[in-house]
């Protein structure tokens, strides 16, 4: 479901967008007249698109804007601006070009815009949501990923910083590897190692002649690695190879 949050509307424009919006089905909302009440929300709730009333209390609103983009998971948050002032919309997309602006009241053209917006994001959310055990989404200072977990091979540790490898290119993220750790709620990642964390759908091969180990990927030169301390972790995924896991590990 899409939850919007709806900011500084006086009750006549706030109760008419509440109306709209309801028709187009499955968004929550969400709605505050001052800051104190906005940030309340936002900091209670998972909010998914933002409404803002953009008329006498600008300075205010553009404020509020500012403290939301500098969230690393709201850079690209979609924004909708409300004004019956068309100088304040044009003020507002040159300073934000990720957003959408409605001039009020609303036109019939402006509506049907409004409407197949709403289903858009609609229909995207839901897709996400449903599709949340599927993906894993990376934050980095160039953009958003959304990866598919089968597309990762594994990904490795290096001062402090993650690399990602998948089947087709590496992402360099500035975040350690516990965070990516974190994002990854599919079962087939396994720490292999305190610098590698290996997806094991895509293992060809473990080399256990050598120490550590070696971990080898379908269609790939690629390789990652096991260490002593971390081979227990492969014991529900390979039954077979349990009772020389436990003796390498006490020899």
């Amino acid at each position: 479901m899409l939850s919007i949050l709806l900011g500084f509307f006086d009750a006549f424009t706030q109760e008419y967008l509440v109306s709209f919006c309801e028709k187009c089905g499955q968004i929550k909302l969400y709605c505050a007249s001052t800051k104190e009440e906005w940030f309340a929300l936002f900091e209670q709730h998972e909010i998914n698109c933002f409404f803002f009333s953009f008329e006498e209390d600008i300075m205010s609103v553009r404020s509020v804007i500012f403290t939301l983009r500098n969230y690393e998971q709201h850079h690209h948050t979609p924004i909708l601006l409300f004004s019956t002032k068309i100088e304040y919309l044009i003020t507002a997309f040159v300073h934000w070009r990720s957003c959408e602006c409605f001039l009020m009241p609303l036109d019939n053209k402006k509506q049907e815009a409004l409407t197949s917006l709403l289903h858009y994001y609609v229909g995207l959310y839901g897709k996400i949501h449903l599709d949340s055990r599927k993906f894993c989404q990376i934050h980095t200072p160039k953009g958003i990923y959304n990866l598919p977990y089968s597309d990762i091979l594994y990904i490795e540790s290096t001062m402090k910083k993650s690399i990602i490898h998948l089947k087709k290119e590496v992402i360099h993220v500035q975040s350690p590897l516990y965070q990516i750790r974190s994002k990854l709620t599919d079962k087939n990642f396994v720490q292999t190692h305190r610098s590698f964390i290996v997806n094991l759908e895509n293992v060809s091969y473990i080399d256990k002649s050598k120490e550590p180990w070696g971990i080898f990927f379908f269609n790939s030169d690629k390789e990652a690695f096991v260490s002593r301390s971390h081979k227990k972790s492969l014991m529900p995924f390979f039954p077979e190879s349990d009772d020389e896991i436990i003796s390498n590990n006490f020899d």
